[in-house]
């Protein structure tokens, strides 16, 4: 994210806010049954100044974040669900300046056995599911991919005319010396 808005040059004092999609299947009363493979997310948001967020440390960002899932409850989900009933039309997005991003890695999509074995790549199937126009994923390494269970890949989505400056941003930050 901060590659991505230092590579788009965005105003210092304008809001940047982070959608994510958050697992709610042990927050719903009453819970999903079991084996329930349909939707278990609701988005989440969490904003801060691009000023706050080029300037911080990267943990203070994170902890932005992390306080921002307190708001997931019950009610929340209730709420999130009927409002997407009335204006599922319209569209739900994160605004101008809303960037996405969900962590894949723990939804289980990558263990699952359709009876041949495990996925061979985890890929959503839109880049619409955060209602960001230019969301991120971190996904796992599926089962097929035997030796890589510790990392992770990241699918960014961006732009055509940001992708120069974010490719020059990504050989900066992968010059840097990190002690």
């Amino acid at each position: 994210m901060v590659l991505r808005v230092k590579a788009v040059g965005v105003p210092g004092d304008e809001i940047v806010k982070f959608t994510y999609a958050m697992n709610i299947r042990r927050l719903v009363k009453p819970l999903l049954p079991l084996g329930y493979w349909g939707n278990g997310c609701v988005p989440m948001y969490a904003q801060l100044l691009a000023k706050e967020l080029l300037e911080q440390p990267i943990w203070k960002t994170a902890e932005v974040i992390k306080k921002s899932k307190i708001n997931a409850t019950d009610d929340y989900v209730h709420s999130f669900i009927d409002f997407q009933a009335v204006h599922y039309a319209d569209g739900i997005t994160a605004g101008n300046r809303g960037s996405g991003f969900t962590d894949w890695r723990h939804l289980g999509h990558s263990t699952v056995d359709f009876g041949w074995a495990g996925p061979v790549n985890v890929l959503p199937l839109s880049r619409h599911l955060v209602g960001s126009v230019e969301p991120c994923f971190f996904l796992p390494y599926s089962s097929a991919n035997a030796g890589k269970k510790d990392g992770f890949k990241v699918l960014v989505t961006l732009q055509e005319s940001v992708v120069p400056a974010f490719k020059k941003e990504i050989e900066k930050f992968s010059n840097q010396d990190f002690e």
